[in-house]
């Protein structure tokens, strides 16, 4: 069975006390997966071995690296502070400097300094660590989200940027319309210029954002380019790792991940902190290397100075507007090969099943307007009502509504004796407060529900594993 072994290991990392914590993450073996993948560029095999994975190159062909990739997906990055850090980090000079992206300058630094004070935040007083946990925090919350991204179609000619005939059809679908090139490019491709906007973009561009600030104040800091270990596009890749991988939150954490389809893939940074180089994604320093939020097994394929470094328009960039490059399995510049997995002989672990969302029971049909809509929950402007359920997960995140949906059928219709049938379909949007006390589903009527009639919910079409429900008790909206 694949729960009959167990993971000693996952609560000797989180107790020090015991002797099977392993400290080196290198020779951190006692679990590990081993796959083998092709990629495209971009790719660095130097990058590619880390503290989270090792890597070896088998050959390339047509564009195409196959390499043999050997992840430690129990692996938990220590992160130590260190007070002396400006003197320390000398020699990390390389990762301070500007850039032509990570633009900052003399005066740039002084006005973070300046609003960093401001809001209680002294670099001098703080150890690195700290810093870069409060400065990471307080980038984001003084900066709004922008859904800009036209970046991947630039490149760079002498710090200039460019945008390739072919790829200006894409690259104005993916910037708003009516802003000039200098106004777009302010608010995603350089950081002098988001900083100033208070904006931050997509992945690619907030790693940019935050290189930029913090290299301003010293904590030396690059870019690093992931994909997920398999292709959430091809059902069959999903199935063949999860299949392989006898680590039941590891199994849950790609299986969540491959319910995002399209072009997936994720970019943040490393900052030098305690002496090493340390994951930080936005703001979560020591990001792990399971995470169904990022691909599920995440793989780091390419290290950058800037992201200027990165021939993105000639490779991710063309293949997601153009769909053009080395035949893989989809438009993804990755493919799974093979997976299998390795416990080391006289390794006992304690992996317990993870339990999902089989099933939703509807607690409320809620309308525009609804004074029982929290007022955070955006309402979609394509959707007529949220079906609100009350089954949550304990100390599982959003992505566990993700996962029914992708299991449950999203055309239902909805019945009662002597009324017409009213058709619901999932409108895709799914909202919760992660706490359980609010979690609802978007959804698209066609027909007039009965105000005060009791409705029942039925599939439109069987082969599903995951089960609506409706309470008798619910109160219809007319």
């Amino acid at each position: 069975m694949r729960g009959s072994f167990v993971l000693l290991v996952v609560a000797s990392v989180m107790a020090s006390s015991s002797a099977a914590v392993v400290q080196d993450a290198r020779s951190n073996d006692d679990y590990t997966i081993t796959t083998t993948v092709r990629l495209v560029q971009p790719y660095d095999i130097r990058a590619m071995n880390d503290e989270f994975q090792s890597a070896k190159l088998i050959g390339e062909k047509g564009g195409v690296g196959t390499f043999e990739i050997t992840y430690r997906p129990l692996h938990i990055q220590q992160v130590t502070a260190d007070p002396n850090w400006r003197k320390s980090d000398r020699k990390m000079a390389e990762y301070l400097l500007p850039r032509t992206c990570a633009n900052w300058d003399a005066d740039l630094k002084t006005q973070i300094l300046s609003d960093l004070r401001k809001d209680g935040i002294d670099p001098e007083k703080l150890d690195d660590k700290t810093l870069v946990e409060r400065v990471s925090n307080w980038a984001l919350q003084r900066s709004r989200f922008n859904d800009q991204f036209g970046l991947w179609m630039i490149e760079f000619n002498h710090g200039s940027p460019t945008i390739p005939a072919s790829l200006k059809k894409s690259f104005a679908e993916n910037e708003p319309k009516g802003a000039s090139l200098q106004q777009i490019y302010a608010q995603e491709v350089f950081g002098k210029g988001m900083y100033a906007a208070k904006t931050h973009g997509a992945c690619t561009s907030t790693s940019t954002y935050m290189t930029t600030i913090l290299r301003a104040i010293g904590i030396p800091t690059r870019i690093i380019l992931t994909v997920p270990a398999c292709d959430p596009n091809d059902k069959s890749q999903v199935k063949a790792l999860t299949m392989a991988v006898r680590h039941h939150k590891t199994v849950q954490a790609i299986r969540l991940a491959a319910t995002s389809n399209g072009f997936v893939n994720h970019v943040f940074n490393e900052v030098w902190v305690g002496g090493k180089w340390v994951r930080l994604n936005y703001n979560r320093l020591g990001q792990p290397i399971v995470d169904a939020n990022y691909g599920g097994l995440i793989t780091h394929v390419y290290t950058a100075l800037d992201i200027s470094d990165v021939p993105f328009a000639k490779t991710w960039g063309a293949r997601y507007a153009l769909e053009v490059g080395p035949k893989l399995s989809s438009v993804n510049p990755y493919q799974l090969v093979s997976a299998k997995d390795a416990i080391k002989p006289g390794v006992q672990f304690d992996n317990p099943e993870v339990p999902t969302l089989a099933s939703a029971t509807v607690t409320a049909v809620l309308k525009r307007g609804d004074p029982r809509l929290p007022k955070w929950a955006k309402f979609p402007d394509d959707a007529d009502a949220f079906f609100q359920i009350k089954e949550w997960i304990k100390d599982q995140n959003y992505m566990q509504l993700r996962d029914f949906e992708s299991g449950a059928c999203s055309a239902f219709t909805l019945s009662s004796h002597g009324h017409p049938d009213v058709l619901a379909k999932l409108e895709g949007l799914k909202t919760s407060d992660e706490r359980g006390g609010f979690q609802a589903f978007a959804v698209k009527l066609e027909g007039k529900l009965v105000a005060g009639v009791s409705y029942s919910i039925k599939p439109q079409n069987g082969g599903h594993s995951h089960t609506w429900r409706i309470l008798p008790s619910v109160v219809w909206p007319g």
